[in-house]
């Protein structure tokens, strides 16, 4: 795919919301440089001079807040920028685009935030440990002596204790990796990143920063962690209550608020669970024909270790046909919704189907 096609269709991912975080660390890298920029203007000139593109208008209060924060990194942007008439901004495609590279400016502020907090981490790391640099362009895979797979990315550096000495198997990453922890019970292994530690037994997860906000992330794939603040970098002696997330969910650590938040990542896979009969789903998954609903979620639930739960029980009666096999979970949800006339939203690492449901 050519570089400015590519372009093209990571913005739209990150407009849209549907960007996962690998996607946006290119997307990132893409706008940054500067070879790109006149082939942007280009786009948001042509897209302005023209009436054939659809508009989304934001809230004005949204608007404003944005416009606030962005024009004070890029006064340029408000050039591109219009209000109709009622208050309300319109935001097109490419002057959305070009909102997102003024927010850019946002993002190096961020960076600069972090700064001492990442000085402060670099200093809790023990001399005494080995130190692995992915300094090449594409990921890593690092295999420790304990079995552990390490998958680190461009830029960034795992340091560790080559054979584990004590209690724990203890790692400090900077930047950016996956993990794939081989099974210990006796021996639980601790990422340390930052200003949080992710303890585990055995699972495979993601550690990263999101670069729109700063916040530290972790994205389970599979197993369970437990994720809690640095004592060593705690800004006071008070403690927040660490949180559990399992595969398909994610958790965010809001530097500056000293919080968690817990979610949905963007796009749930299929947990594979062996020999538990109590997960066990149907021989051909996620094909159902003339079923009802109570079925369809609890294969839903098994398939992805998802909770679905219904505003009105009466929408367990509905009965849906259909292949969703090769759907992503949302995609199918939405065909379900629309085929028993209900829609379903997000609360948290739930998913919640609204509906006046169906008769017996």
């Amino acid at each position: 795919m050519k570089t400015n096609t590519r372009l093209h269709y990571l913005l739209d991912k990150y407009i849209k919301g549907s960007i996962d975080l690998i996607e946006q660390d290119e997307l990132f890298n893409l706008i940054e440089l500067e070879a790109l920029d006149e082939v942007i203007l280009d786009e948001i000139h042509a897209d302005l001079n023209t009436e054939k593109n659809s508009t989304a208008s934001l809230p004005p209060y949204v608007a404003e807040e944005m416009i606030r924060k962005i024009l004070k990194s890029e006064p340029a942007v408000n050039q591109i920028i219009t209000p109709k008439k009622d208050g309300i901004f319109v935001f097109k495609k490419w002057a959305m685009a070009a909102v997102f590279i003024g927010f850019i400016a946002l993002t190096y502020f961020i960076g600069f935030n972090l700064k001492d907090t990442h000085s402060n981490f670099t200093a809790i790391i023990p001399k005494n440990i080995e130190s692995k640099i992915n300094n090449s362009n594409q990921v890593q895979l690092l295999v420790l002596s304990d079995g552990t797979k390490v998958y680190l990315n461009p830029g960034s550096t795992l340091h560790f204790d080559h054979k584990f000495k004590g209690d724990n198997r203890e790692v400090y990453l900077e930047g950016e990796a996956f993990f794939n922890v081989k099974k210990n019970p006796n021996k639980p292994f601790l990422v340390y990143y930052n200003n949080i530690v992710t303890k585990v037994l055995g699972t495979s997860f993601r550690v990263a920063t999101n670069k729109l906000n700063g916040q530290l992330v972790v994205e389970v794939k599979s197993g369970r962690v437990q994720v809690f603040e640095n004592s060593n970098l705690a800004q006071s002696g008070s403690k927040i209550t660490p949180v559990i997330i399992t595969p398909n969910q994610k958790v965010s650590y809001d530097v500056e608020g000293r919080r968690f938040e817990t979610a949905l990542v963007i796009h749930p896979e299929h947990v594979d669970l062996v020999n538990d009969e109590s997960t066990k789903i149907e021989s051909r998954p996620l094909y159902f024909d003339q079923q009802k609903l109570n079925h369809v979620f609890e294969q839903l639930e098994k398939y992805y270790l998802i909770d679905i739960t219904v505003e009105n029980s009466a929408t367990y009666n509905c009965v849906f046909t259909g292949d969703i096999a090769n759907l992503d979970l949302f995609s199918a949800l939405k065909i379900i919704c629309i085929a028993t006339n209900a829609n379903y939203e997000i609360n948290g690492t739930k998913i919640l189907i609204k509906g006046k449901g169906c008769n017996n």
